[in-house]
């Protein structure tokens, strides 16, 4: 090679030759010029290790003999400022002017790498209180109870949930009752040992392990310990606010064996206390798990709504920030007998387990399709509609044949579908993104839903045709308190813009962060700000 590569020149990437012997640079472009701040003659009196950072980066050897088939490597870098950043490099080798060289290019992934690394973070904890979340206390409990068993000790699980929160929230708004959620994490915290975990797994709902319980009655001890510190005033706003709690109580090996199984009989007992009057604890019994009961109440009503189609979707429609109407998602909700509204994620959870998500997943995009075709003929614009869709419908062989047939008879076209995914999907990512990628080229949407929670899976997210990234409502709900809260919605938004994504933010309920999300470039917004859920007739006199 006597010159470089067409590529070389005008490339938005950093690239370079550099000599294997000497290590030193025969060529660079000017986006390495611009990236590291070194003009090209200072580039020709350097080498390639002048740039690494010694205390991150291993030296490059002279004359190494890269394999082409290696893959990237991550280093950091040293820009002449003395600035760190970190980089991507790839290359292969080659012969310049008769030169054993090898030419590389490198990108500056600095923002993607700090976005990763805070979303790992938050992946694992809640991002009000600071404590682990599920996924975290999944991990710790699994092992918690691995030890116990080996040791043959008891260990135990204690699910709290706060007495008349909703209460708190009303009478002094929502700002004092995060504030008491702070304070809950930070008392529970000071209570236990450093061996134990505490977890945030609910709106007002934290479950414990405890290792190394001596027995039942010990770990009684500590739900009492707890009911009575709750029972002293806290002040939030200067109010004095008294919490109070409701515990249940499950003991490794006495009340189960497995972890599901000791969490499922914790929280049936703190059920049982709550509508004892609350402000108590209540043990596990094996005899008496009402949870169970729920669950096979809530399935018979399931089971009957599917069968008379007795479900209901609203919809909450979506926005771009010119407040233009971009579409809408559905969502379904499911009257219980007795009129209430019982929690999509409560029966959705069900309706896996019992086998009945793809009947039900079924029925929703039939009938969300049927309406989205009604609407958008009545309107002659056409929007979109999305719908959830769970990792078990996508696992299905017959799904895109499926798909291809609502479609087909409700007559929308295909690019009006947008499919809503959780970054779960990825645990069978070899199963269904062939099937993700058969859809996507019928023209239909994917979406991320609830981005920025399952950080696990976003190295994977890159193999899967998404074009729509909606982030979390927990980080919108402090962006504007939260430093962290506004760096990290700033970065993804940045991202999801570097990777040719739309963005939208959801749970938008003020004005204000409405504002912020616009000085922010993001796309669109859905949230109760301009849109709550709505019956189908509400909807459609928004459309006119």
């Amino acid at each position: 090679m006597q010159k470089p590569p067409v590529i070389f020149e005008g490339n938005p990437l950093a690239m370079w030759i550099y000599d294997l012997e000497s290590l030193r640079f025969l060529e660079v472009n000017e986006s390495a010029e611009r990236q590291y701040g070194y003009a090209r003659q200072e580039f020709l009196n350097l080498t390639v290790n002048d740039l690494r950072d010694p205390q991150e980066s291993a030296p490059v050897q002279p004359s190494l003999d890269i394999d082409m088939t290696d893959p990237d490597i991550v280093c950091v870098h040293c820009k002449k400022d003395g600035t760190r950043i970190i980089v991507k490099t790839c290359g292969n080798n080659v012969s310049y002017h008769g030169r054993a060289g090898r030419f590389v290019v490198a990108e500056d992934v600095t923002e993607r790498h700090h976005v990763h690394a805070q979303l790992f973070q938050l992946a694992h904890h809640d991002p009000l209180t600071g404590l682990p979340n599920r996924i975290l206390l999944e991990q710790r409990m699994g092992d918690g109870l691995a030890l116990a068993g080996q040791r043959g000790q008891r260990a135990a699980i204690i699910c709290l949930d706060l007495d008349r929160f909703k209460q708190i929230n009303d009478w002094y708004g929502h700002a004092a009752g995060d504030e008491c959620l702070k304070q809950l994490a930070s008392l529970l915290t000071r209570r236990l040992r450093g061996m134990d975990t505490v977890a945030r797994t609910g709106g007002e709902e934290f479950t414990i392990v405890l290792g190394e319980v001596d027995s039942v009655a010990s770990a009684e001890i500590v739900a009492k310990v707890l009911i009575h510190a709750l029972s002293k005033p806290i002040q939030i706003e200067g109010h004095k606010i008294v919490l109070g709690a409701s515990i249940g109580v499950a003991v490794y090996p006495d009340h189960g064996i497995g972890a599901a199984e000791l969490w499922r009989s914790a929280d049936a007992a703190m059920y049982h206390a709550k509508r004892a009057g609350g402000n108590r604890h209540t043990l596990a019994t094996s005899g008496n798990n009402k949870l169970i009961v729920e669950s096979l109440d809530v399935d018979a009503q399931m089971r009957s709504m599917l069968h008379n189609e007795g479900f209901q979707l609203h919809y909450q429609l979506q926005y771009y920030l010119s407040r233009e109407i971009r579409g809408m998602e559905a969502l379904l909700r499911l009257p219980s007998l007795k009129d209430a509204i019982v929690s999509p994620d409560r029966f959705i959870a069900i309706a896996e387990e019992r086998g009945m998500i793809h009947s039900l997943g079924k029925l929703v995009l039939e009938k969300a399709c049927r309406q989205l075709k009604i609407w958008n003929w009545q309107r002659g614009v056409p929007v979109r509609i999305a719908v959830n869709i769970s990792p078990l419908q996508l696992m299905r062989s017959d799904f895109v044949s499926e798909v291809q047939e609502v479609i087909s008879e409700s007559g929308i076209e295909p690019g009006w579908l947008e499919m809503e995914i959780t970054e779960r999907v990825v645990l069978n990512i070899d199963e269904i993104s062939q099937r993700m990628a058969e859809l996507a080229n019928m023209g239909i949407r994917f979406a991320v839903d609830d981005f920025g929670t399952g950080y696990s899976s976003l190295q994977h997210l890159h193999r899967l045709p998404i074009s729509t990234l909606k982030i979390d409502r927990s980080f919108i709900h402090q962006l504007c308190e939260s430093s962290r809260s506004y760096s990290l919605v700033k970065s993804i938004i940045a991202m999801g813009h570097s990777l040719q994504m739309e963005v939208i933010a959801e749970g938008v309920e003020h004005e204000d962060q409405m504002q912020v999300l616009q000085d922010l470039d993001c796309d669109c917004i859905q949230g109760f700000f301009l849109s709550q859920p709505s019956s189908p007739e509400t909807v459609e006199a928004l459309l006119k």
